[in-house]
């Protein structure tokens, strides 16, 4: 087999992934995720039946596929946003501001996970990307506390709290449909978190 078909099947491969993916989140927001099914998935990517089982096992490793390349791109921003940070204002704003315009991109997904709590906490969705993102922020806020950018915390409990925060909020900001409000729901992060490491 040569590369250029080698080349088309792999293309060919992702394309179909990331049909699966986008129809999974368009009727996860529509149906919830208990309602939804595979077939509902498949029929709307307008692939045959058992094109889905080459990809994904469940529906649930649908959603969090979806999370994990969200997780891998935003990863990428965060790690170089903390690399340049010269303060704890800037080491902060890099986090909540690029994690927030990804909210602002895929609304759809987190309005999933605030319209069906009971359903996500029924399978794990810590991926592992999301478990690498937090590794890295791990490293490097005990690099900014040596750089003294930050003050010295205990790094486990502040990336709890940091994560557990913007999550919060992103879900509450796309929960009710605040729109315009994206730059508060920025900066009430980032005050908060600021105050927290300063206290």
């Amino acid at each position: 087999m040569n590369k250029i078909t080698t080349g088309k099947r792999e293309a060919n491969k992702e394309i179909n992934r990331i049909k699966i993916i986008e129809s999974g989140i368009e009727i996860f927001s529509k149906k919830g995720i208990s309602e939804t099914t595979v077939r509902d998935i498949i029929r709307n990517t307008g692939l045959a039946s058992g094109t889905f089982y080459n990809y994904f096992k469940t529906k649930e490793e649908v959603l969090i596929a979806a999370i994990d390349d969200a997780a891998y791109d935003l990863g990428k921003i965060l790690e170089k946003g903390r690399k340049k940070a010269s303060n704890i204002e800037e080491f902060i704003e890099f986090q909540v501001d690029p994690f927030f315009e990804m909210v602002s991109e895929l609304p759809e997904l987190f309005f999933i996970f605030s319209t069906n709590l009971e359903a996500v906490d029924r399978f794990t969705i810590q991926t592992p990307q999301m478990t690498l993102a937090i590794e890295d922020l791990k490293k490097d806020l005990e690099l900014a506390i040596k750089n003294k950018i930050i003050p010295d915390v205990d790094i486990d409990y502040f990336s709890a709290v940091f994560s557990s925060t913007i999550e919060a909020v992103a879900i509450e900001y796309v929960k009710n449909n605040k729109k315009t409000d994206l730059e508060n729901a920025k900066a009430f992060c980032v005050n908060f978190l600021v105050k927290s490491l300063r206290n």
